[in-house]
């Protein structure tokens, strides 16, 4: 099974708001960024389309297939009261706190890093336990790095290590007889 992991394309967020949950509109470049991603990818009536259920990855879920299915464990990790506000408006020993152990500390209202990890490895699980030949994933940079954690067995503290553009594309394989995972490429843009 050829599984590509595929981030939405760039956001317009001049006011560098904290939006892990949020809808938030697309860069005016998005059209071209879309159709730019769009052009790297193999699509053919026996690959299935996944997506978050946010408009930045169903905007491109729609230019890929008429047909997709949107997943809520896809969803980037819940910031609860932060979601919406300017990062630099945040309590400072708050966001400190936090980001000293993001893997295991809760965001206020929101959720911790390994509490989206969990939904995004039990999407994983059923996903390499079904027949599909070739899946595309539209989703975003934590869920992204969520699922190459699990796979090479990246301790979560360390995920950051991994860069994950907007609208890159990053392909796992998985050997189905061998039960054998193989990352072809990360970030490819």
């Amino acid at each position: 099974m050829e599984i590509h992991l595929i981030r939405h394309t760039q956001v317009h967020n001049t006011e560098k708001l904290c939006y892990g949950q949020s809808d938030i509109p697309l860069a005016e470049t998005s059209e071209n960024d879309m159709a730019y991603v769009r052009s790297k990818l193999k699509y053919d009536d026996r690959t299935v389309v996944y997506s978050s259920p946010f408009k930045r990855c169903t905007d491109l879920a729609e230019t890929i297939s008429d047909s997709f299915i949107q997943r809520p464990e896809l969803s980037e990790m819940h910031f609860g009261d932060w979601e919406q506000k300017s990062w630099d408006s945040l309590d400072q020993e708050v966001l400190s706190q936090w980001m000293s152990d993001f893997v295991n500390s809760q965001v206020p209202g929101g959720e911790s890093f390994e509490i989206m990890h969990t939904r995004c490895t039990h999407f994983w699980e059923e996903l390499i336990s079904s027949e599909n030949e070739r899946v595309f994933i539209i989703t975003h940079a934590g869920v992204i790095r969520s699922i190459l954690a699990h796979v090479l067995g990246i301790p979560l503290k360390n995920i950051f290590q991994l860069q994950v553009d907007y609208g890159s594309v990053s392909k796992i394989t998985y050997d189905r007889k061998f039960k054998s995972l193989v990352v072809n490429f990360v970030n490819q843009v």
